[in-house]
């Protein structure tokens, strides 16, 4: 596919009127559809997981998969028909705002991204469907179907971002566009930790592989996020905002009723069953914006800098959280979750509500472990901020 790109201007080539501009014409409609994909197909997984160890029973139109699939429809929907407009009812103007595909057609860079993660969703549909009447119930989360529609749905939460982030970039950034951008940023941070899941859960807490794990997640993108929605407190709405996604699903998920049907049975559940209690990434966002607010030193130490306070921090207040949401009484209610149980696993299982010996890391271990963590954090944060100069020079 042949795309041109004018050479792109960097923000210091854009004088500050210039990028706060003159614009302030109302947002197109598709910045609203793109944010609300994002938030649909997340929501849509948290369901799912929810639904598959509630209920087992799985097709191909349940609920959740009509809210996942609606989300891609939304995005790829909108921003194709946004696409055409520009190519073909004001090509004029569009030579001008947007990057020419084909020779044809003019599309905004977020819109390229929205386009083909709705194909790679929709595309995944049939393909899940077929791979469960050959194979049965999957036995791993990132099957090929789910890692297409995986891949889909990241990049279309990605697009989401690049779209909004056009618009911060040349125009007024009026509170609408931060607060789209917070919630597309919070989609797609949230859709990347829950698929760690596996390795990022209570019990593997006090392991070293879960802060390597959080902290390739965590600096990848919010130093990006930071950097893009030029707040003072960036990062700490962004990851505020994964926090309430992640909660406000398992609290309202637990409200409704749910019967498995699919044996074994071995745990009788009467209503949906919740995720794991999502992380307080929050607090070390909250520093880490303080360092790039007041740190006038370059992008590797302030990497340096965001890494050590992530890892640290998120040590300080995880490791004796996991203690508490696995083995007190104290968090077996409907606010924490810590009582959730898939209902094809023993209600006395023995490391229920106790940690496995083997996710236990020695003082050795776990310092060693801390180490490696903050060495690929700190990769991670100066990648991120070099990525979030990039969304900030976004001008098509």
């Amino acid at each position: 596919m042949s795309i041109t790109i004018p050479s792109p201007l960097t923000t210091r080539d854009i004088p500050a009127p210039s990028r706060a501009g003159t614009q302030k014409a109302v947002l197109p409609l598709y910045i609203y559809a793109v944010s609300a994909a994002s938030l649909f197909t997340i929501i849509g997984i948290l369901w799912d997981i929810s639904w598959h160890r509630s209920i087992g029973r799985d097709k191909f139109l349940s609920p959740p998969h009509i809210l996942i699939y609606l989300g891609a429809i939304f995005a790829g929907l909108f921003s194709g028909i946004r696409v055409l407009w520009n190519s073909f009812y004001r090509k004029e103007a569009s030579r001008q705002t947007d990057i020419r595909v084909w020779g044809v057609f003019y599309s905004s860079l977020g819109s390229l991204f929205c386009i083909w993660g709705a194909i790679a969703m929709l595309t995944s549909a049939p393909f899940d469907d077929w791979w469960h009447s050959a194979y049965g119930l999957d036995v791993t989360i990132l099957s090929p179907p789910h890692t297409l529609l995986a891949m889909g749905m990241i990049f279309l939460q990605f697009g989401a971002c690049v779209s909004i982030s056009k618009y911060l970039n040349t125009r007024d950034s009026a509170p609408v566009l931060k607060l789209l951008f917070v919630i597309s940023a919070a989609s797609l941070l949230c859709m990347i930790y829950t698929l760690g899941t596996q390795y990022i859960h209570t019990g593997r807490m006090r392991d070293p592989l879960f802060y390597c794990i959080a902290s390739v997640v965590g600096l990848l993108f919010l130093p990006a996020f930071g950097r893009t929605l030029r707040l003072k407190w960036g990062m700490t709405a962004v990851a505020l905002g994964y926090f309430l996604i992640i909660a406000l699903s398992n609290w309202i998920l637990q409200l409704f009723p749910a019967e498995p049907k699919l044996g074994p049975i071995l745990t009788h559940i009467t209503h949906f069953q919740s995720g794991p209690f999502p992380l307080l990434i929050v607090v070390p966002a909250m520093a880490m914006d303080g360092v790039l607010r007041r740190s006038s030193s370059g992008d590797g130490l302030k990497a340096l800098w965001l890494s050590l306070l992530f890892v640290g921090l998120l040590l300080a207040v995880q490791y004796p959280f996991s203690g508490f949401l696995l083995e007190s009484p104290g968090s077996r209610n409907w606010f924490f979750g810590s009582d959730a149980w898939y209902f094809g696993d023993y209600p006395d299982a023995p490391y229920r509500h106790r940690f496995y010996p083997g996710n236990i890391a020695s003082f050795y271990t776990m310092i060693k472990g801390l180490l490696i963590a903050v060495g690929i954090g700190w990769l991670c944060a100066r990648i991120s901020l070099r990525w979030g100069n990039w969304l900030q020079s976004i001008q098509r």
